[in-house]
């Protein structure tokens, strides 16, 4: 168990040859030619207050990521309290003006909310035209200027969707082909779909389950094949027929049900939320694993493979760099959120796009080399990045940017934020003493009005719990702490009303909230270790020790969880977007 940063306050998301990079100003689908690799070069550099070639509001909310072809970008949206409208907007690349909208009736109208797909799946775009497939099940053909070429209703041609969160499984596309895979809790399928005219050329019906993952393209014996993660494992088929050419199945987990699986130099990578589900084979040798990661998860983003390592961010934010052939750990790092966005290549580059708008980008090495870290002031999540000559796209539900190599540089670099700082700068003057209580003591904070209770000295064992699937390398070993002193700690969040009278006391700026934050008895988000730091010694106390946190929040247990916390936090309607 460890304190993790996003609890700082908690105590005081036509077709390319198979295997090859998107060039220079094309992205034709979900992952570009679906290996996340770009030809382009791209930015290093970028704030809120540099190297902004345009920012715009989009219409609806789309998470899909924006694809671009000939100096045009093409995206989706969903619009309505039920998503009754389906969007599809071309914009021009160089200023971001809308060149035509075309808006749609869903034949599925669903409740709209943080937690389920709205416009997750990303369209695919060839010579010809775009082919825009949404949560509803309605697929449309558009030509690149708009006209419809033909439409089609998997509602109601292989029957109604039923997912928990909806529909979130993107294209993936050959030169004259389709492929949808519709993985639920009705009947599930794999569907090839004809360019031309909308026709169905083959399906394979499957067992129910459930999840958001998109196919992949990929090359064995120097033959295409169609890969397709499900039931814990991997099935490959025939593009051409939909035959199964061969599968390694095992038990279907909510775990390996969102990131899609990726392929490099003939090695596939099938990803997992749970610790020791990570695995890889050669496609050549495909019932044959050749490595089972020992450390990195991968939560919502893909992972990333480039040519001779593969990297994962787990649901915390950890970045894991692994050898892709010996499945080796290299080197790992705390992002300062999770990723939404699926990661991107570029050259020698890494870029990594976090849910709070931080991008960090690293040089592809077996060492860590960290070569830049640029945030945005995102009100919603980081949910899709495109890459641009130059330039990056970068896409929250509503807004969208444009970041170029505009030559400027940074006015105010002590306003980004920053890693927390060095040890040795955390020395403050020592604080008065607080009265001593007694276990089950709780009082009021004069200065925020919060609640603090008191937590008696004690001993207890810190790191890995035992049957904890989700430890990282420096949870171990376990070993005994003693606290030869109790102290006070909050018995709640601190609220964004308490960090608000903070903020008019010290003449500092709230951060940016998302719409749904309306309540100041809601937890305080988006805050700095600096202001973290500041509002604590504001309060009169400090941040905990990771020692602290870990003891009071175990509150003498040591099993790993007090129960199902995915549950609780993710489907017992306990999750919005900060």
């Amino acid at each position: 168990m460890k304190m993790k940063s996003a609890l700082l306050l908690a105590a005081c998301l036509g077709a390319a040859p198979l295997a090859a990079s998107e060039p220079p100003g094309v992205w034709t689908g979900f992952r570009g030619a679906g290996d996340s690799h770009s030809g382009a070069k791209l930015p290093l550099s970028w704030s809120d207050r540099h190297n902004i070639a345009w920012k715009i509001q989009t219409p609806g909310f789309g998470q899909s990521t924006p694809v671009v072809r000939a100096g045009r970008i093409f995206l989706t949206a969903v619009e309505g309290a039920k998503k009754g409208k389906l969007l599809v907007l071309s914009l021009d690349a160089k200023t971001g003006k809308e060149i035509w909208q075309k808006s749609f009736d869903s034949s599925r109208p669903q409740e709209a909310g943080d937690r389920v797909a709205r416009a997750a799946s990303t369209p695919a775009l060839d010579g010809e035209g775009l082919f825009a497939l949404f949560d509803s099940g309605d697929l449309y053909a558009l030509d690149h200027d708009g006209a419809v070429r033909w439409k089609k209703n998997f509602n109601a041609e292989y029957g109604p969707i039923n997912n928990g969160h909806d529909f979130g499984s993107s294209l993936r596309q050959s030169a004259d082909t389709l492929f949808a895979f519709v993985n639920h809790v009705g009947p599930s399928y794999l569907v090839a779909i004809a360019k031309k005219d909308g026709t169905t050329r083959w399906k394979v019906d499957l067992p129910s389950e459930g999840g958001w993952n998109t196919p992949v393209l990929a090359e064995a014996g120097g033959k295409p094949v169609l890969l397709v993660q499900r039931q814990g494992g991997v099935s490959a088929y025939d593009p051409a027929t939909g035959k199964v050419l061969w599968e390694d199945l095992r038990q279907f987990s909510r775990e390996n049900a969102i990131p899609s699986m990726s392929v490099s130099r003939g090695i596939a990578v099938v990803p997992s939320l749970g610790k020791g589900g990570t695995w890889a084979f050669r496609l050549e040798s495909p019932k044959q694993p050749l490595w089972t990661a020992k450390a990195a998860t991968n939560a919502f983003s893909s992972p990333l493979l480039t040519d001779k390592r593969a990297y994962f961010v787990n649901s915390v934010g950890a970045l894991f760099a692994v050898d892709l052939e010996a499945g080796r750990d290299l080197w790992s790092t705390r992002l300062p959120a999770t990723a939404w966005a699926s990661a991107l290549r570029s050259g020698d580059r890494v870029y990594f796009f976090t849910g709070d708008g931080a991008t960090l980008i690293f040089r592809d090495s077996d060492t860590i080399e960290k070569l830049g870290e640029n945030y945005l002031d995102a009100k919603s999540l980081v949910y899709a990045a495109t890459p641009l000559e130059g330039a990056l796209l970068l896409r929250t539900g509503n807004t969208l940017w444009k970041v170029a190599d505009l030559g400027e540089k940074d006015p105010n670099p002590e306003l980004s934020r920053r890693a927390p700082p060095p040890a040795a700068a955390k020395e403050e003057p020592p604080l008065p003493a607080a009265p001593a209580g007694q276990p089950g003591d709780v009082r009021t904070n004069a200065a925020d009005r919060l609640k603090l209770a008191w937590i008696p000295a004690g001993r207890f064992r810190m790191g890995c719990s035992p049957g904890d699937s989700e430890c990282e390398g420096d949870e171990s070993p376990v070993h005994e702490v003693t606290l030869s002193r109790g102290f006070w700690l909050n018995t709640t969040e601190v609220t964004d009303g308490a960090y608000r009278t903070f903020a008019e006391a010290t003449k500092r700026a709230m951060p940016a909230l998302a719409p749904t934050w309306t309540d100041d008895a809601q937890p305080m988000v988006r805050v700095s270790y600096a202001d973290a730091r500041a509002y604590c010694r504001w309060a009169g106390g400090r941040l905990p020790t990771e020692a602290e946190w870990e003891y009071a929040a175990r509150a003498g247990s040591e099993a790993k969880t007090y129960g199902a916390v995915d549950e609780v936090a993710w489907f017992a309607n306990n999750w919005v977007s900060p």
